[in-house]
């Protein structure tokens, strides 16, 4: 199925915990058909979800990890059954170059799924078996042309203890083969639109590859705890000003934050010959209403379509 990420707006959603069974599927795909039902969506994102170390010293887990479904398998559901492309997330780092290749063959061939999201090393405190993301692009994109094939890769603006710059690391991804990247989950626009000012200053070829940024509402206070294990920066005065708030007053301020992020990346977006058009990745981590995402888009509608 076609898609084009510049200027998309995507809808993420986490594959069903294995222990659900088939009610957790059919619960997982009926929730997506009343979502996508308004065609605010162009794709879908599926990441793939691993019992992850937590990322920050502030961040809690409340809930035990539960191996979940393949993102391919609910891809290739969603795909037939809904007939909106997908888009599938795939850590490169657990196993060597060769598997990786077996499984791109079989994800295209057998499951009929043409956009994948390569996902680097949790972390780098140890040596992993996998290659290095922009070597698997590379090894991908040599079998595999732009017309088969679309490659995105993960962008995390402001990116702590690096020494390489996260432009420069965009620049390495895109010259071995990455057509598009997703963000982080972000509440601050400010490192994204100083990132875009600085591949337009470096030149770098990776400012015409679209950048889709993650959005997530915030269904109550605490909530942000399990979004810092997963390593998403908050902002103390979004800390301080949610803390302060009920659950449906959370959720309507993060709403309302939400639209003013997207405002503000859109008015900073500066010349289209220049850099690539944003796009969008709406990414209800945890109990998030239906309702609530529907709200968010009919708040967004006027500049996403833009």
């Amino acid at each position: 199925m076609e898609w084009e990420a510049a200027g998309s707006t995507i809808l993420e959603v986490v594959p069903p915990t294995l222990d659900s069974g088939l009610e957790g599927l059919y619960s997982r795909i009926s929730r997506v058909r009343r979502l996508v039902s308004d065609g605010d969506f162009d794709a879908v994102n599926i990441p793939e979800i691993h019992d992850e170390e937590n990322r920050n010293d502030q961040g809690i887990r409340t809930r035990q990890y539960s191996p979940r479904m393949q993102p391919r398998e609910l891809g290739r559901r969603i795909q037939d059954e809904l007939g909106l492309p997908v888009i599938i997330n795939h850590v490169v780092s657990f196993k060597p170059i060769g598997a990786l290749m077996d499984w791109i063959r079989e994800t295209v061939a057998g499951y009929g799924i043409r956009n994948i999201v390569l996902v680097g090393a949790p972390h780098e405190r140890k040596p992993w078996p996998g290659p290095p993301v922009p070597e698997a692009n590379a090894a991908i994109r040599t079998e595999f042309g732009k017309e088969s094939l679309k490659i995105g890769n993960i962008c995390i603006p402001g990116r702590e203890g690096s020494p390489i710059p996260e432009s420069v690391r965009m620049e390495q991804k895109a010259l071995s083969g990455a057509d598009f990247f997703t963000t982080q989950i972000i509440y601050d626009p400010t490192e994204i639109i100083e990132l875009r000012h600085q591949m337009v200053r470096e030149a770098s070829p990776a400012r015409y590859c679209p950048i889709l940024v993650s959005l997530c509402p915030v269904r109550r206070h605490r909530n942000l705890a399990f979004l810092r294990y997963l390593g998403v920066k908050i902002p103390d005065a979004l800390e301080q000003e949610l803390h302060a708030l009920g659950e449906p007053e959370c959720l309507e301020r993060s709403l309302e934050i939400l639209r003013s992020i997207q405002s503000d990346l859109i008015e900073a977006q500066g010349d289209p010959a220049d850099v690539a058009p944003l796009g969008w990745n709406i990414a209800p981590v945890g109990q998030i209403p239906t309702a609530s995402i529907r709200d968010l888009m009919a708040r967004l509608s006027g500049s996403v379509r833009s």
